[in-house]
């Protein structure tokens, strides 16, 4: 596995989900060579034709404060304005901000293209996450998960705030994600090891789990074919494993993944054939998992 494209940068990142940009937040937690305390959100555009290995600074605009999450929706259906989508950025002060990537990379517009805040959390925010219909759920340090409808940007609404109790309850929720097949099921998980499964319909868990150690949780993953599976990492240096899970018998993990050496910090499935895993961790490296044998397929050393 090799590197074609890169930009020096300590950030946390998204993809467009229509176009060739990604959208880059400085990262909270870290500094660069000149320990500047500045924040900002860029894009940049993935230039695949081009030998050129740096990728193309399209746009920049500053940040209140840095960055623990982003996410970029899709475009906002009959907005000239939003046409590009909308790109949250979950803060380490308990606020999300809303960016214009449109209003980004245009050369007159960065001063506009902060659309809105969003400011319910207390605490640092690590789950984020839009799904298909321009709902954005959002996770926080207090444990609390709000819905958000970003069907007009600058008007946002929220729905009332999902927090579990008992079995269910968590604390520094680390990250969230959406069923895939299912609109109405989202799933968190935090740093106590629980993860939970909600059902929006009816604004209450359908079922929560954690492992035996009750490992942190760093990030996890709904099967983007199976609907009832997850995978679901841990970023302790002790246990840097992966847990498939399967809903409908949550005893005991189906299959554990083992390769990484340090703590796992993210990963993504491969859209086009979901028989491939890509993490990444603590210890520098890039794995590529064939999530059907369990082997690793490639890895990349930074």
């Amino acid at each position: 596995m090799a590197c074609i494209k890169g930009v020096n940068r300590s950030a946390t990142v998204a993809f467009s989900p229509e176009l060739p940009y990604l959208a880059a937040g400085t990262m909270a937690g870290a500094v660069d060579l000149s320990f500047s305390s500045s924040a900002n959100i860029d894009i940049f555009k993935l230039d695949f034709a081009s030998d050129d290995p740096q990728l193309i600074h399209s746009g920049s605009a500053p940040s209140s404060e840095r960055f623990n999450r982003l996410s970029w929706g899709k475009p906002v259906t009959d907005s000239e304005e939003f046409s590009l989508g909308i790109v949250a950025g979950g803060l380490v002060d308990g606020n999300i901000g809303l960016w214009n990537p449109k209003a980004l990379i245009s050369p007159q517009g960065s001063e506009s293209a902060l659309a809105g805040n969003l400011s319910r959390h207390k605490g640092p925010v690590r789950g984020l996450e839009f799904n298909a219909h321009n709902l954005l759920a959002s996770g926080s340090d207090e444990g609390e998960i709000c819905i958000w409808d970003i069907a007009k940007p600058t008007e946002p609404t929220h729905f009332p705030p999902l927090k579990g109790s008992g079995s269910a309850t968590q604390d520094e929720i680390s990250f969230l994600s959406w069923n895939r097949k299912v609109v109405n099921i989202l799933a968190s998980t935090s740093f106590n090891g629980t993860t939970v499964v909600w059902d929006l319909k009816k604004q209450k868990p359908a079922i929560s789990f954690a492992d035996s150690a009750r490992r942190r949780c760093s990030v996890l993953q709904w099967n983007p074919d199976i609907p009832t599976q997850m995978i679901v990492a841990s970023d302790d240096d002790s246990s840097p494993t992966l847990r498939l899970w399967d809903m409908r018998n949550i005893m005991s993990p189906v299959k554990e993944f083992v390769g990484h050496t340090k703590g796992i910090i993210a990963m993504s499935w491969c859209p086009s054939d979901s028989s491939y895993l890509l993490t990444c961790a603590k210890d520098n490296r890039t794995i590529c998992w064939d999530i059907t044998s369990g082997e690793v397929c490639e890895y990349l050393l930074d």
